[in-house]
């Protein structure tokens, strides 16, 4: 598949505006908060208290408004801007609880975000990272670091009660999973976005978005908690196979074109999945167990 394009963040708020311009960039304006589309799409909900507490566009001292969140070495975590790190990314967020955050920037303010919703998740990956960056020197990350970073950037939880609902995603059988089985999407499986990268394309979706997903066996009463309380559920279970090196290649985490799941994208008609450029069959080869 091509390059897809970069997301554009600065398009008006709504199901799909790829296909409008940007509106003129003025510096000195923060990027439109397209709250319509944070309270209507079902991918934002996980992220709606904060985003409800911030209403517009953070600067570096909004963030402190929020109730802080701790990395895993104690430190509160600030928000900073990148010209003034010392260190190295995640070692300036280990040993100083200072994360990079640009000014007006979509992927930082996601990013910052996720830390709210996911903090013990967060805290993980930063201490794997920071315990790899010895062994993983001259620019190479390594598969386990790999791995972490696509879960981080282009991640999604899918918490799942009906093995056939896994089967199907490990089978690339799309039709099962999106359509035969629509029904079971909220009551036997869900989505909710991790990576602040598929937050930030899903501003501008288009056709062609992938993610990376976690899939997680859960008991069927899981479907019946409130969402506060199944992202504390998953944001513990998660920090603890993290920190149990569960996680060791890019390979465990199967791919999900979530465009497909019911509601989130507009037109999800017959034509929309059988597009096979998008909703792709797998490759023949041995799919690694998830972690």
């Amino acid at each position: 598949m091509p390059p897809m394009p970069a997301p554009r963040c600065w398009a008006k708020a709504g199901w799909n505006s790829a296909s409008s311009d940007p509106p003129v960039d003025h510096p000195w304006q923060p990027p439109a908060w397209p709250a319509v589309l944070f309270s209507g799409h079902p991918a934002f909900a996980a992220l709606g208290p904060w985003l409800d507490r911030l209403g517009g566009f953070p600067d570096l001292t909004d963030w402190q408004r929020l109730a802080p969140v701790f990395t895993r070495s104690g430190h509160a975590l600030t928000c900073v801007d990148p010209a003034s790190l010392t260190r190295y990314y995640e070692a300036e967020i280990h040993e100083l609880g200072r994360i990079a955050t640009r000014p007006l920037n979509w992927h930082d303010c996601f990013n910052a975000l996720v830390w709210h919703a996911y903090p013990r998740t967060k805290a993980a990956l930063n201490v794997l990272h920071h315990r790899l960056l010895p062994m993983t020197g001259n620019g190479q990350r390594g598969p386990v670091r790999d791995a972490a970073t696509l879960f981080d950037e282009c991640g999604l939880i899918l918490p799942y009660c009906d093995e056939a609902l896994a089967g199907a995603l490990r089978d690339h059988d799309w039709r099962t999973l999106f359509v035969t089985r629509r029904a079971a999407w909220g009551t036997q499986i869900e989505a909710q976005v991790f990576g602040h990268a598929t937050f930030e394309n899903l501003l501008a979706p288009f056709v062609g978005l992938t993610g990376k997903c976690w899939p997680i066996a859960v008991a069927p009463a899981y479907f019946d908690w409130p969402l506060p309380q199944r992202m504390a559920w998953l944001d513990a279970c998660l920090a603890a196979a993290i920190d149990a090196d569960m996680l060791q290649s890019p390979r465990q985490l199967p791919p999900l074109p979530y465009l497909g799941i019911p509601g989130w994208w507009p037109t999800q008609d017959d034509a929309f999945y059988a597009d096979a450029g998008y909703f792709r069959p797998r490759r023949k080869h041995r799919t690694p167990s998830p972690p």
